[in-house]
């Protein structure tokens, strides 16, 4: 196929940073908030249903073990994305990867093979500070830094995102 647009495309540690928390934070509280906050709800409803039924130290010490645990889950999650990231970026170090945009798909050089990642299996495009986060899957991404992108390079690309899931927050930031 056609290659329609090239651009380098730049890492460093506070875009992986960004790009993994923002994927988090939306992942957990603004995409899928209703799977989030109604767990949490009932959570604290039982626990305060329990403390008014006389069982105040059982109720606190339940509730107090249940955040913590989320609260490990939720951070256990973000170092495997960090990590997962971090390793990522590290293989293409010494190697300026590349974006290329064509009319089947987008392609992410790097060292050794680069796969096709066909538009259709681009789900979503969710804005960050300095970068987009293309959503494959509920658990995989891949960050595009906007450094080096043309602006057509971007219109390109959100024009082959079909249908386009924009995140809420943040349209604004998709014309930099």
């Amino acid at each position: 196929m056609i290659e329609r647009y090239v651009f380098p495309l730049r890492y460093d540690e506070k875009l992986i940073r960004t790009a993994v928390t923002g994927f988090v934070m939306q992942a957990l509280f603004r995409e899928n908030a209703l799977r989030t906050f109604v767990p949490l709800a009932l959570i604290v409803l039982s626990c305060a249903m329990l403390f008014f039924s006389g069982e105040e130290e059982i109720s606190v010490s339940l509730f107090l073990a249940l955040f913590a645990i989320l609260a490990i889950i939720v951070a256990s999650g973000w170092r495997m994305h960090l990590r997962m990231m971090r390793e990522k970026v590290e293989v293409m170090r010494g190697r300026w990867p590349m974006a290329r945009l064509r009319d089947d798909g987008l392609v992410v050089d790097g060292p050794g093979p680069s796969s096709l990642l066909e538009w259709p299996q681009i789900k979503a495009i969710w804005p960050i500070e300095g970068a987009w986060l293309l959503i494959l899957t509920t658990n995989h991404f891949v960050t595009l830094p906007l450094a080096n992108a043309p602006q057509e390079a971007l219109d390109f690309l959100r024009a082959h995102v079909s249908p386009l899931p924009i995140a809420r927050e943040g349209i604004d930031t998709l014309t930099r």
